[in-house]
């Protein structure tokens, strides 16, 4: 089978499920007929379309393996290939620590949504000592602290959530947010560099950039 007629089957074969709303169903085909090895091949197609619905099902099949090939999609030329690989980062950071406790991150973010953060927190922290690899737990309950100026508490959060995962734009974009709430410019330049140089399209922190050195180089000649 050539190259195309492979990308034709792939596209045939899993799309109208994802489309449909069938996901554990897309799930069971993928892992049958569409191995990690083969979606891999895939994310180099010269189509759009193939690369994001592979990144698509890596997002809903794919493991902490999968993440650094689908953070060099973050800043493909097509904006929507870009946004399924941020999506499947996410889902893949999500589950990455088992059912169980993905099913325990999810109830502490909706506990978080609904603004109770000292709830969330706690649960997180609970979380977070029965999982310590977790970190997307750690990088919530970084987020979670934030949210009512723990600051101390939040920046080791980020900082735990990026050694463990660091290919985390976020957490890397949150250490910069501290060190703009401390008044750190060059702190946060660093940490907002790093994060866009794993995530180019993280547009409003590229917009703060220019703005942040402008304000330094004024500190500097005062």
């Amino acid at each position: 089978m050539n190259e195309r007629s492979l990308e034709w089957q792939f596209v045939e074969s899993v799309q109208p499920m994802l489309a449909s709303g069938r996901l554990t169903a897309a799930a069971a085909h993928l892992r049958e007929h569409w191995p990690s090895p083969v979606l891999h091949a895939l994310l180099s197609s010269q189509s759009g379309r193939v690369v994001g619905l592979a990144a698509r099902c890596l997002g809903l099949v794919g493991d902490l393996a999968d993440a650094r090939q689908l953070s060099c999609l973050l800043g493909h030329p097509s904006r929507d290939v870009a946004q399924a690989a941020e999506d499947a980062l996410w889902s893949v950071w999500m589950r990455a620590a088992g059912e169980a406790a993905c099913e325990g991150l999810m109830t502490a973010m909706r506990l978080s949504e609904a603004g109770e953060q000292r709830a969330a927190i706690a649960a997180l922290t609970v979380l977070c000592e029965s999982a310590p690899g977790f970190a997307e737990a750690h990088h919530q309950r970084a987020l979670a602290l934030h949210a009512v100026d723990e600051i101390e508490r939040a920046e080791a959060a980020y900082r735990e959530a990026l050694r463990l995962n660091p290919l985390h734009f976020a957490a890397a974009a949150g250490l910069g947010h501290v060190c703009v709430q401390r008044g750190d410019l060059a702190g946060a330049l660093r940490h907002y560099r790093r994060a866009l140089h794993l995530h180019p399209r993280l547009d409003e922190i590229r917009e703060v950039v220019p703005q942040l050195d402008a304000a330094l180089e004024r500190r500097v000649v005062a």
